[in-house]
């Protein structure tokens, strides 16, 4: 018990964003986390709760009220599943701590649950804000008495526990009994090929969405039709169990629902013992081969280029070719218009280029503040969601020595990093804005206009994401995924940015709807906005951006 709690420790403390050291740091840190407490976590958890609570009012007429959150329920484990794979692999396998623990006298159990406790840890947070808002709003929608309320606060920790098990047992049967998985990158193309399942599964779904009706899902519940929560409850027969704990007060299923976490922990542990050792010895950290060159070939394959555009080619290099970067900083930037087609169709919004261009050319004010806040709003979301000014300095990860010691001027470094930021972002929305404009012949000088409030907000995005990057980067990580999903720093200016979007498009929605004010002077506020946002960080920048990269060197 004492190696495994000290292990934990050890594991946590490994994957954990190190502590501010000085005063500034800190109050940054505690203002950033109200924003992203206030900005991303509670709209979140009250948009879930108020779905939920929806649900459940919904479904008590024919008696199945607890089926709406079993749905919430099995929709979380499956995306634990989706994202945990990476987690798993990467700590039991692929982590740096491996080749210093294998030497030591620990059993395979030890190091297992160590590595499992401290990735069930980590993957816990949001987890627990989304079962916690499922919990609400079914509680507020089935008025539960307070047993039901306090049998359910066992299962808002432990609910991730079996997705994440399961994950753990693929992990060791794949390891130990075939040679798919033998470095970082094959997990992290596996990674890459689920997401894009994942965008392909939302594109087919699309066409049910559209057609989906309330009335017609309850009563083909109420007819007995519930194929899908059988097949899940097989899967994930945590789910019902703890439903049926909270929901109906039961004690016996609380009974069998921690049995199901321990019977489905025991297995992993056991296979553990049989397994792990077997699949890890011997394994490399990636499958990189050393290429031998000769010198002078070398030398007249090089070619000079000014510091700027080599770190520049360096920076981009290194998003194009890891995978995980690849998928989550650049691709992101390019899928955003299938999210928004999606929440068209499943709004019932009838896309007709004809109708937009009639709009448009007979000046209806309603389609032209639609794109008027609709650009700022789109640029700002998906410059935020990429993360790539988010973690432009947490990237650097161990070779954060590397920005001291080359010849470039950090004011350089942290440009081209911004530019980075900026050029992603603006392609991927301007590619498929433009065409969208001169397809619907809107005037070239609104397309200027358009075009310059994107560029603003995703500069203004770009330049607030290194700033908070660089207040307390994360640059301890084993590998991609956790710079990307341990880094706050993302969740931080993710919060910032929807706050933002709200102030602005709500706030200029309404503004122009309750004032007699024109399009021309809502676009004149939103540019004076725009401008405003990017000199307070410009001056931010400015007076301390360089200096928290010389400090961080200290520490």
């Amino acid at each position: 018990m004492n190696s495994y709690l000290t292990l934990t420790k050890t594991f946590i403390a490994a994957i954990s964003m190190s502590a501010p050291q000085d005063k500034r740091r800190k109050i940054m840190i505690v203002i950033l986390s109200l924003f992203g407490i206030f900005g991303v976590l509670l709209p979140v958890a009250i948009a879930v709760g108020i779905l939920v609570k929806l649900m459940t009012e919904t479904l008590i007429p024919i008696g199945c009220e607890s089926l709406g959150i079993q749905l919430m329920f099995h929709v979380i484990c499956l995306f634990t599943v989706i994202f945990g794979i990476n987690v798993i692999f990467n700590e039991f396998y692929f982590s740096n701590d491996i080749e210093y623990l294998l030497p030591w006298p620990l059993r395979a159990y030890q190091i297992i649950a160590s590595k499992f406790t401290a990735a069930f840890y980590n993957e816990n947070m949001m987890q627990f804000v989304l079962v916690l808002s499922c919990i609400i709003g079914f509680g507020i929608g089935s008025k539960m008495g307070i047993l039901n309320w306090l049998l359910s606060i066992i299962g808002i920790i432990t609910l991730p526990i079996i997705p994440l098990a399961y994950c753990g047992i693929l992990s060791m049967v794949m390891m130990a009994f075939t040679k798919l998985i033998r470095s970082k990158d094959m997990i992290q193309r596996i990674s890459v090929a689920l997401i894009f399942i994942m965008v392909i599964a939302l594109v087919s779904s699309i066409g049910f969405l559209q057609n989906m009706d309330i009335d017609t899902y309850v009563e083909t519940l109420a007819a007995g039709d519930q194929t899908f929560f059988t097949v899940m409850n097989y899967i994930f027969p945590n789910v019902p169990l703890f439903v049926k704990t909270f929901s109906e007060g039961s004690f016996p299923a609380f009974l069998g629902y921690i049995a199901v976490n321990a019977a489905v922990i025991t297995i992993m542990l056991f296979l553990s013992e049989k397994l792990y050792f077997k699949g890890v010895i011997g394994l490399t950290s990636s499958d990189s081969r050393k290429k031998e060159q000769d010198i002078t070939k070398l030398l007249t394959s090089c070619k000079q280029h000014s510091p700027a555009y080599s770190y520049f080619m360096k920076e981009v290099r290194i998003l194009i070719r890891t995978p995980v970067f690849f998928t989550n900083c650049i691709a992101i930037n390019f899928l955003w218009p299938i999210f928004v087609y999606a929440m068209l169709k499943i709004q019932h919004y009838e896309i007709a280029l004809e109708k937009l261009r009639h709009l448009y050319a007979h000046r209806d004010l309603r389609i032209q503040l639609f794109f008027l806040l609709g650009i700022v709003g789109i640029s700002v979301i998906v410059a935020a969601v990429n993360s790539l000014s988010s973690n432009a300095i947490s990237r650097e990860g161990k070779h954060f020595s590397f920005m001291k010691y080359i010849p470039v001027p950090y004011f350089t470094q942290w440009n081209v990093k911004t530019f980075v930021g900026i050029l992603f972002p603006a392609i991927g929305v301007l590619v498929y804005f433009l065409p969208v404009c001169i397809l619907i012949r809107i005037p070239i000088v609104h397309i200027v206009l358009f075009t310059l409030l994107s560029l603003m907000s995703i500069t203004f995005v770009s330049h607030m994401g290194i700033y908070i990057d660089s207040i307390q980067p994360k640059l301890i990580w084993d590998d991609e995924m956790s710079a990307l999903r341990e880094n706050y720093n993302t969740f931080f200016s993710m919060a910032i940015s929807i706050a933002f979007t709200v102030v602005v498009c709500v706030g200029g929605f309404f503004l122009f709807c309750n004032t007699k004010i024109s399009i021309g002077f809502t676009a004149l506020i939103l540019v004076l906005i725009l401008a405003a946002a990017n000199l307070v960080v410009l001056i931010l920048t400015a007076k301390s951006g360089v200096r928290n990269i010389e400090e961080q060197e200290e520490t």
